[in-house]
């Protein structure tokens, strides 16, 4: 007999005992000794998983589903499947997830539309897969495996593994690639009389667990085109190198303007330029911003623009770009390179002599950059150290001490108006210099101290580009792409203000629900031990940033009129933007850069499938550059099982225990089964649990001593076993051990090291939807120190 997860459940649910034995669940579905190894196999996964409980031999069922009601209303969106089997839909309306459970989840797959009707259960709204509306993958990755003389995908996807075991490929698959890692497209999709999936292998990718493979795998499940058709390469092959005599029509020349790029030493492509001049026509300075004319290289219906438009971004992942436009274009004649005739959008800041904005301007122009900069040049500069290379920078002191004066009243000037500063780090992966597949190490990417000035000074200047240009389309009531960030639910600000409380942080719901409010409760947070943890908890009641056609305003910045204008080579609203602001100075009799007759822009209700699509693409890349990282972190920690770290409780569910290790930057879960033979209780509200037995209590924001116990690659994860409770957030008590058998060990571990040696490291760089992500790159190469694959 097949035994199915929602057998087990369902023999669980019928239980009258508190649990059942292997042997009792076993008898309970009359498995025979064949059967009984899968069961083993099924029911531990659901145990990792948090559907089911382990208590000493027993187990138990770990969460209750409720009985549909006949009827009920409908609602369509995207499913998230776990890999127990239940699952979530993000619904169109945005009237919050439904849970579905796995009894009623259907032959929908992880990532597809569904239609599904609802009802009121124990978790909230739940609901029942009515109809597949359509499929969200077409591919499937992981390593062929013979049968006989069948051939087989063993999937990756636990939850694919889970529901079908393995995929079926169809006939004629190469016997030679068996125990390679492929691409396989789906053929066949599940249905309700067969419950089944159908591959083609149409891509060996080598060696499982290889990273170069793994990565592959990542961008094909995905779905990012990594490479670039053949009519798009042959087109930007045949892009002009230089700007040509016909391409000042239309224009402005500022080529005397002692135009300036700035950015990471490591930038290849040059989007945005600044330009002071001290003595503006307002009393104070007058700051040019310079933005690469992408739109007069790329035109509408073109191969390279339909490329772009399915790209949506450029992508970064540790150890390669994956470009939005070829690099003929982003590292050519689009880059703002020094010394060089290049094409720009302008905007003119003109502010009077208390530094206030009193006047804007929009021109398309010729510029020339008279100096690349980078961060750490600026900031030495600025710094007063013009020592060896930098002597180069002495010419441009007062120009960058006049933007840095100005740029700090600017950020000072957001402050008051509410902009939020989460201070949450991303993890940077460093990658050997000389071999790629090579993981140094995984640190926190936040600006150099010693660079903020330099960032800050860019950053400032590109966030009141963007609003001029905002402003621009607001005042005459122009369709346009705007960036927007709503303000958070009520709702999801009470239910942050219910876990606050039991840390005894208190705010005001209604006033968080303005940028000073929310704020005002960053402030309190700042210097708590737990401060990353819980600022994390404010980010997670926020909503995500979009593209849209209608302006909201954009909550993190505390701004009712802001978009993208700055970085057309990587984002593609910027694109949009630019040619929209052309279309409308053109019309205007202003400097436009239109060279003849140019195709109409996009009206309102393409603007918004194109916004739509953008902010799509935009989630697939954070996706994809997400579980990239968490590959990277898997390979360092596989060296690493065994040792000993210290870290902070940073996430607490009903399944387990999540702890960010200080150094390396990696985060693990420890499950509830091995903190010891206790019966542990969830509290969602105080964000912890505790044992029945035992007394062990382990809360968010708690130091605690680990071990590595496991690495594993494929499912991107790191598995933990906590030693001890160093410190309760908020108090100094004394260790607490982990269990029954624990004991604390005789040294407790150094902070953020194993016992053989660790290493102490703040590098990389903070990212800001403001400017763009400005500075992001490839992940970085160290060229000393231990290897770890």
């Amino acid at each position: 007999m097949r035994i199915q997860k929602d057998d087990v459940l369902a023999a669980l649910a019928d239980s009258e005992q508190s649990g059942l034995t292997m042997s009792q669940l076993a008898a309970a579905l009359e498995a025979g000794k064949k059967d009984r190894d899968k069961l083993r196999t099924l029911v531990g996964r659901l145990v990792d998983d948090g559907v089911v409980e382990k208590v000493g031999r027993r187990y138990a069922l770990g969460e209750r589903v409720a009985a549909p009601a006949p009827g009920g209303p409908h609602a369509a969106g995207l499913i998230r499947v776990h890999p127990a089997g239940y699952g979530f839909v993000e619904r169109d309306d945005g009237l919050g997830d439904v849970f579905v459970p796995a009894k009623y989840r259907g032959n929908a797959m992880d990532g597809d539309r569904v239609m599904l009707y609802t009802w009121d259960g124990y978790k909230g709204t739940e609901g029942r897969v009515e109809e597949v509306l359509s499929r969200g993958r077409a591919r499937l990755t992981g390593v062929l495996q013979k049968a006989g003389r069948s051939v087989y995908l063993e999937p990756d996807d636990p939850r694919i593994a889970a529901d079908f075991g393995r995929v079926t490929l169809i006939k004629g698959t190469a016997q030679s690639a068996v125990g390679k890692a492929v691409i396989v497209e789906i053929v066949e999709y599940p249905t309700a009389a067969r419950d089944r999936i159908v591959g083609k292998v149409t891509r060996i990718l080598g060696d499982p667990e290889d990273p170069n493979t793994e990565i592959e795998k990542i961008i094909a499940c995905a779905d990012i085109p990594a490479e670039f058709p053949d009519a798009v390469v042959g087109q930007a092959e045949r892009a002009s190198t230089e700007v040509l005599e016909a391409d000042l029509a239309d224009r402005i020349d500022l080529r005397d303007r002692p135009f300036l790029t700035i950015d990471p030493e490591t930038a290849r492509d040059f989007d945005d330029a600044l330009c002071l001049e001290e003595d503006g026509p307002h009393g104070g300075p007058r700051v040019w911003v310079a933005v690469a004319d992408v739109s007069h290289y790329v035109r509408p219906g073109t191969a390279i623009d339909e490329e772009a438009v399915i790209r949506g971004v450029s992508v970064y992942l540790p150890d390669r770009v994956i470009p939005m436009l070829p690099f003929q274009l982003s590292s050519g004649i689009c880059s703002l390179n020094p010394e060089v005739d290049r094409c720009a959008m302008v905007v003119r800041l003109d502010y009077d002599e208390d530094d206030e904005l009193a006047n804007t301007g929009f021109a398309a122009a010729v510029i020339r950059s008279h100096g690349r900069l980078d961060y750490p040049g600026v900031a030495a500069a600025l710094a007063g150290d013009l020592r060896g290379s930098r002597s180069r920078y002495r010419r441009w002191v007062p120009k960058l001490e006049g933007l840095n004066r100005l740029a700090k009243k600017l950020r000072q000037d957001r402050r008051e108006r509410g902009t939020l500063e989460l201070e949450i780090s991303e993890a940077k992966v460093v990658l050997d210099a000389d071999d790629p597949r090579l993981v140094r190490d995984v640190v926190r990417a936040k600006a150099n101290p010693a660079e903020r000035d330099a960032y800050e000074l860019v950053e400032e200047f590109m966030i009141a580009a963007n609003e001029a240009v905002g402003d621009y389309f607001a005042r005459r009531n122009l369709p346009t792409a705007w960036r927007v960030h709503a303000p958070p639910d009520a709702e999801r600000l009470e239910d942050l203000a219910s876990t606050l409380e039991k840390f005894g942080i208190t705010f005001d719901v209604d006033a968080a629900q303005s940028p000073n409010g929310l704020q005002a409760l960053l402030a309190k947070l700042e210097g708590l031990p737990a401060e990353r943890a819980l600022s994390f908890q404010v980010l997670r009641s926020l909503k995500q940033a979009v593209y849209d056609t209608e302006n909201i305003g954009h909550f993190g910045l505390a701004s009712d009129r802001y978009l993208h204008f700055t970085s057309p080579i990587r984002r593609y609203p910027d694109l949009i933007v630019h040619r929209l602001l052309k279309h409308y100075l053109h019309r205007d009799g202003q400097a436009a850069g239109i060279d003849g007759k140019r195709a109409q822009p996009p009206n309102r209700t393409e603007i918004g499938e194109l916004c739509q699509l953008a902010s799509s693409h935009e989630r697939r890349a954070v996706e994809a550059e997400r579980e990239a990282v968490s590959l990277y972190r898997a390979y360092l920690m596989r060296d690493q099982i065994g040792e000993e770290f210290e870290g902070t409780v940073s996430g607490v569910t009903s399944f387990g225990v999540f702890v960010e290790i200080d150094d390396p930057f990696v985060e693990g879960l420890v499950k509830l089964d091995a903190l010891g033979d206790d019966r542990f209780d969830f509290n969602a509200e105080s964000m912890q649990i505790a044992g029945r037995h035992t007394g062990v209590i382990i809360g968010l924001g708690d130091r605690v001593a680990v071990e590595v116990t496991d690495a594993s690659v494929l499912q991107r994860r790191i598995t933990l076993k906590l030693l001890s409770v160093l410190e309760r957030f908020g108090s100094a008590k004394k260790k607490q051990k982990a269990g029954k058998p624990r004991s604390p060990k005789s040294q407790s571990p150094k902070s953020g090291k194993s016992k053989k040696g660790g290493r102490s490291k703040a590098r990389g760089q903070a990212r800001d939807d403001a400017s763009g992500g400005r500075g992001r790159g490839k992940g970085k190469k160290a060229k000393k120190g231990k290897k770890r694959r």
